[in-house]
């Protein structure tokens, strides 16, 4: 009886091991600075990258929108998902950003589990379709950083009184880039290479407004996106090069 007893409790240990294992590998691959790549299926483009950090100690904080996020998460059973104590702080920024922030908040105050594949965090609720998708989050110097235009094909770029916002562009860690050209918004895809090389997609989307009244040459700026094939960077500065010849320079803008 006692060796049968002894060969019971080593066969419920063993059948537990993996179990606790399993868990403990899911908590520590969410201890990472996600990105937010999509809302309810739709890709996000906010201003400044969106991102949510999950650290050892179950706090949660991050950038929403416009506003910095704190606060607590617990994980249980592996993939379920609670977060609680939100708070954050109470600037005000373009309707556009504060939309999104107001629907990442809802997301973190309503999903129950998590879905990790293939580099990507999937924050859901009950089995539906994911709320939102987040990217790891690169630690690339060139990525996740406003950069905003200052010299155009060898002169200097100024924002003009007519334009809603600075000529600027944003590459974030999933491929995408979006940007504002001094009267249209674009967005599509670049990848990084060796050597600091650089390849974007010359499929990008531009919206189609007419700004007669601007001066600035936004089809120019537009081209260098098509023309770039390498980069340089030293500190803040960012010069887009087609072979050895600076097309664009920018400097990183910190909000």
């Amino acid at each position: 009886m006692k060796l049968l007893m002894t060969a019971v409790l080593t066969a419920i240990v063993t059948s537990c091991t993996p179990m606790q294992n399993e868990k403990t590998e899911v908590s520590n691959t969410v201890n990472k600075t996600w990105e937010l790549v999509s809302l309810d299926g739709q890709q996000v483009n906010a201003t400044l990258p969106v991102y949510i950090t999950l650290d050892g100690n179950n706090k949660v904080s991050g950038k929403t929108g416009c506003n910095t996020l704190t606060g607590n998460y617990s994980i249980t059973n592996g993939t379920q998902i609670r977060f609680s104590q939100l708070a954050s702080s109470r600037m005000m920024c373009a309707p556009a950003d504060m939309n999104i922030e107001k629907d990442v908040l809802d997301v973190l105050n309503t999903a129950d589990n998590f879905t990790l594949s293939d580099g990507k965090l999937m924050l859901n609720v009950g089995r539906r379709a994911p709320l939102a998708v987040f990217a790891e989050m690169s630690t690339n110097p060139v990525l996740n950083k406003y950069w905003k235009l200052t010299v155009l094909d060898g002169k200097p770029v100024t924002m003009e009184a007519a334009q809603e916002r600075e000529a600027h562009f944003i590459l974030r860690s999933d491929g995408s880039l979006s940007g504002f050209g001094g009267c249209n918004g674009f967005s599509g895809s670049y990848e990084l290479k060796d050597n600091n090389r650089i390849i974007f997609n010359e499929n990008m989307a531009v919206t189609m407004r007419a700004c007669t009244e601007l001066k600035m040459d936004e089809r120019a700026y537009l081209n260098v996106f098509h023309n770039a094939d390498s980069y340089t960077l030293n500190g803040d500065t960012l010069h887009l090069k087609k072979g050895n010849s600076a097309l664009a320079v920018f400097e990183a803008v910190y909000f």
